[in-house]
């Protein structure tokens, strides 16, 4: 069967995931229907990818096969580390204008602290996703001591680049306050608890673009990275993502009911009282349309005559 339009890849290789795991745990396609109540044609086309098993069905083959969900949905039961796998968690954490193509869809959301140390540890990071990890960091509630034991568990230079990143926020929330709000002490914590590397021992770090000169600013001599940036850029990146989000939000908050605009209430705000506008009390009328009255209906001075009113001079 050929794939749908607009289908994800994530499931174009789920037959080959499930006959591996299948076959890993020494089972036959009649022996793994049997466990999850299929038939093995089924389990034939599921494998052969002539057919897509439903989530009533892939959730009893996972189960048989003592498997996440993710085994069969990427050959993995971890999720991955790459842009794709990334990206939807990134979105989540604040990074609102990253898009990529067909990405990942995770089983379950990991540890912000961990999303945030993969996205730096490769050797060259996408320069959309670095210049956005101050903001990342600013907005978001976390745990120093993780962030460093993260760091450490990948690469030991990701927990010198992440202090690099925290300084970074502290520096443009001293100068002017950071765009959309700063949790400072667990980011002054962060950088008090890694080491600045020593000049004898660790060797300069570009993250992928290094510098024509040697860097002037205290931070990255500190931190000993030559980035090709400064201070002004990440600034400007978190400014255009905290406008970005504040535009989505305003977008959310215009959002009309059917019988009228209502107010966009946040996840955490309950359901309180309902607006005005959604019991059918006042609204704003859209531009050029007559006034209307509470009760709905035209004001009568404002009502168009009849035909026969102005034939008969009314």
């Amino acid at each position: 069967m050929e794939l749908e339009r607009g289908e994800s890849t994530g499931l174009r290789e789920l037959g080959s995931f499930l006959s591996a795991a299948r076959l890993e745990r020494g089972l036959s396609q009649v022996d793994l229907a049997a466990r999850c109540a299929l038939s093995q044609v089924q389990i034939s086309y599921f494998e052969l990818g002539r057919r897509r098993p439903t989530l009533d069905q892939l959730l009893r083959i996972a189960r048989a096969l003592d498997l996440p969900l993710q085994t069969l949905i990427t050959g993995s039961e971890r999720p991955g580390t790459g842009v794709r796998d990334l990206a939807i968690e990134l979105r989540h954490l604040g990074l609102a204008d990253l898009w990529v193509e067909d990405p990942v869809v995770p089983g379950a959301f990991r540890r912000p602290e961990e999303v945030i140390t993969l996205a730096i540890s490769g050797p060259e990071p996408d320069p959309r996703i670095l210049e956005a990890i101050p903001a990342v960091l600013a907005w978001n509630e976390l745990d120093p001591v993780l962030l460093r034991a993260y760091s450490l568990a990948t690469r030991p230079r990701t927990a010198r680049r992440l202090a690099w990143l925290a300084d970074i926020t502290l520096a443009i929330d001293r100068r002017g306050g950071f765009p959309g709000g700063c949790r400072r002490e667990p980011l002054a914590r962060l950088v008090r608890i890694i080491p600045a590397p020593s000049p004898g021992r660790h060797a300069w770090d570009s993250l992928g673009r290094p510098m024509l000169q040697p860097p002037t600013s205290p931070l990255w001599k500190r931190w000993r990275i030559n980035y090709d940036a400064d201070l002004t850029q990440f600034e400007q990146r978190a400014r255009h993502l905290d406008e970005f989000r504040r535009r989505a939000g305003a977008r959310a908050g215009r959002r009309l009911h059917r019988h009228g605009p209502i107010a966009w209430r946040g996840p955490d705000d309950g359901p309180g009282e309902p607006e005005p506008a959604a019991l059918g009390g006042p609204a704003e009328s859209p531009p050029g349309s007559p006034q209307r009255s509470a009760a709905g209906r035209i004001p009568p001075a404002r009502r168009r005559k009849s035909a026969g009113g102005r034939r008969h001079g009314a």
